[in-house]
């Protein structure tokens, strides 16, 4: 997220500067013409600098403290971040009982 707003958000309004921006290059007089390569350059570099601004990892780390700020009247508060869940316990087989048999044996 970017100033919170998700990534394909801003990556599509870049996109739809940039179109606009050439766009507006194009009908000057005399045009200013540029190649679609260009434009196709420009669009992958900035997606991979808005793609590395907006997927970093989180600043806070599990046992890290942070404070909390609430509505005015009410105590800011001081939390921990918490650790991740212990994982799973292993599977356990299920043992299906043999069924009854009736009448006599073969």
């Amino acid at each position: 997220m970017i100033l919170g707003r998700p990534t394909n958000l801003i990556l599509g309004a870049f996109t739809a500067v940039l179109g606009a921006i050439v766009l507006v290059l194009a009908s000057l007089t005399p045009p200013i013409i540029i190649p679609g390569t260009v434009v196709g350059a420009l669009g992958i570099a900035f997606g991979a600098i808005i793609g590395l601004v907006a997927n970093q990892p989180p600043t806070l780390n599990p046992g890290q403290t942070f404070n909390v700020t609430t509505p005015a009247g009410q105590p800011n508060v001081v939390t921990t971040v918490a650790t991740p869940p212990a994982a799973d316990q292993p599977p356990v087989p299920v043992i299906v009982p043999n069924p009854p048999t009736t009448g006599a044996p073969k």
